[in-house]
């Protein structure tokens, strides 16, 4: 297993030509190439903590799709390995280590609150062993290549539950609209990052194709907040009303 590549990929370049004139083409190849992978990576950070700071200030995990968190971390797992494995660029794949270590939070706080810990520390256990087993380069290359293209069907398989759940209920619950939307801009810089940055033979397209479905199925989910946001308003008002009622007549 090797350590993150942090080096720059490519020499400092010169933005100014010979004329003495911005080289706006040097200038916007540099930005995609070492800037907005490093502001994804950045930015990563805190794609998560939206909805982590939801369900605590509520105390309720109430709408958000279990399931959806499972299929998550399987795919964060994959594609994060597949960066260690392959000794791709940091910046190139970082952000999915830093996001798996805090869908893995959120997969332990959300199964505790929807009273099913065991199963979620079953699949934690199971998710951190498979993740040393890729990193490790133990995985046939062409196993893992065939893995992270299966990563696209996860990450529909994390999404799709969700979608499902909120046309079900017609709310949203406490699902957040930020972390959302940071993820959709995060899947379309990442499209243009790695069609620039990563070879053919470490997995472009398939890696293109994943992003590009992310981007459409968070962007779904984004206009199911935005369709259901009175109706998901009013339920939420309702059951926090059920609640006070409820511990009243506790005390009682």
């Amino acid at each position: 297993m090797s350590f993150p590549d942090l080096t720059p990929t490519t020499e400092a370049p010169s933005f100014i030509n010979e004329d003495g004139e911005m080289n706006l083409e040097v200038l916007l190849r540099f930005f995609v190439a070492d800037v907005l992978p490093y502001a994804v990576v950045l930015g990563s950070v805190l794609l998560k903590v939206p909805q982590i700071l939801k369900i605590l200030q509520h105390r309720s995990a109430d709408g958000i799709s279990l399931a959806s968190v499972y299929f998550e971390m399987t795919a964060y797992v994959i594609t994060t390995s597949w960066g260690i494995a392959q000794a791709l660029n940091f910046k190139d794949y970082g952000e999915n280590m830093l996001i798996m270590g805090e869908v893995a939070f959120l997969l332990l706080l959300v199964g505790y609150l929807q009273r099913s810990m065991s199963c979620a520390l079953l699949v934690f256990v199971f998710e951190a062993v498979a993740l040393v087993v890729m990193s490790s380069g133990f995985l046939p290359r062409m196993f893992h290549e065939w893995l992270l293209g299966l990563q696209i069907f996860l990450g529909m398989s994390s999404r799709v539950p969700q979608i499902i759940m909120n046309y079900r209920n017609q709310s949203t619950g406490q699902v957040s609209f930020l972390t959302y939307y940071l993820a959709m801009v995060g899947g379309i810089a990442r499209l243009l990052t790695t069609f620039h940055n990563v070879s053919v033979e470490k997995g472009k397209y398939v890696m293109l194709v994943q992003f590009g479905v992310a981007v459409g199925l968070n962007a779904t989910i984004l206009l199911q907040i935005l369709a259901y946001r009175e109706l998901t308003r009013k339920k939420l008002g309702q059951q926090r009303s059920e609640k006070t009622l409820d511990k009243d007549k506790k005390r009682e």
